[in-house]
């Protein structure tokens, strides 16, 4: 807490819990924060040595947020997953709403620890997009190695700032966990090797739209290698500068279907905040002779 000394409030439990600030002020202002046993308010400056508890309301009915699907049978679906939202609970008997409980309520997710049955892979609480999750454990494993072996294709979009001087680049960076800051990751040559390669699509009014092709899947790669560049994602409340929104986007997502051998991408339509740099995202696909997604 030391490093956080002077900082807003609203900021550090943003950060903290990986929430969109705009939630981590209504937390605040309904009483469920409190600062060394008080009340306080989202402009509060926290002092090294304070406590923050957080106390997450218990929802009286259940969630009433639908999970755009956009492929499913059997064996899989594939969800566009809404920012906001984490993958699993953050504890097992945490109340708060995620991903595999909402998922769960209708269906059978097989596969893997228990508190987070059938996810192969995940997101960040605040990155939307694609994500595939397993129905049986054979699907579980299969789709557990394709990911493991790099097997997977995998397109973000991310809104980042500052204008980018070249059309395209990599990044390589080792990435570990930072020692005094848990919930951050570092660049840090001790940590498991990590590539990042992206693609400038637009650029305008001191921000550029990449298109992010990880190729491997360390904890917040994307967004640690482009801050390290100099270029953090909008709207990232821990390597950026928080904001309404975090303006990172799963889009498409390509994988071998488990059971027939199929091969499978599915697009996942960004959230509406992409939508000033939609011609971009349009012409990006016509020169790919893709659909529209």
């Amino acid at each position: 807490m030391e490093e956080e000394a002077g900082s807003r409030l609203d900021r550090v439990v943003s950060a903290h819990l990986g929430l969109p600030r705009a939630y981590a002020r209504q937390l605040i202002q309904t009483g469920h924060v409190l600062v060394d046993n008080a009340p306080a308010k989202a402009a509060t400056r926290v002092k090294a040595g304070q406590e923050i508890e957080v106390r997450l309301p218990t929802p009286s009915t259940p969630p009433a947020q639908e999970i755009p699907i956009l492929y499913e049978d059997e064996w899989l679906v594939v969800v566009n997953k809404p920012a906001g939202l984490p993958v699993h609970p953050p504890s097992p008997h945490s109340p708060a709403p995620s991903l595999v409980g909402l998922l769960g309520r209708e269906r059978d997710l097989e596969g893997g620890p228990p508190e987070r049955p059938g996810v192969v892979h995940r997101l960040d609480a605040l990155t939307s997009g694609a994500m595939v999750l397993a129905k049986t454990k054979g699907a579980y494993a299969s789709l557990v190695d394709q990911f493991r072996h790099r097997q997977v294709k995998k397109e973000y979009l991310a809104l980042v700032e500052g204008e980018l001087e070249a059309n395209a680049g990599e990044i390589r960076g080792r990435i570990g966990r930072h020692p005094r800051r848990p919930w951050r990751m570092r660049v840090s040559p001790g940590g498991k090797d990590a590539h990042t390669e992206f693609q400038v699509l637009a650029r305008g009014q001191g921000q550029s739209l990449l298109l992010v092709r990880p190729r491997t899947g360390r904890t917040h790669q994307i967004r640690l290698h482009l801050a390290a560049i100099g270029h953090p994602v909008v709207g990232d409340p821990i390597y950026g500068q928080p904001a309404d929104h975090m303006f990172l986007h799963s889009w498409r997502l390509g994988f071998q279907h488990p059971e027939t051998g199929e091969w499978l991408e599915l697009f996942a339509p960004p959230p509406t905040w992409f939508s000033p740099w939609a011609q971009a995202l349009a012409r990006h696909l016509k020169a790919n002779d893709r659909a529209d997604p």
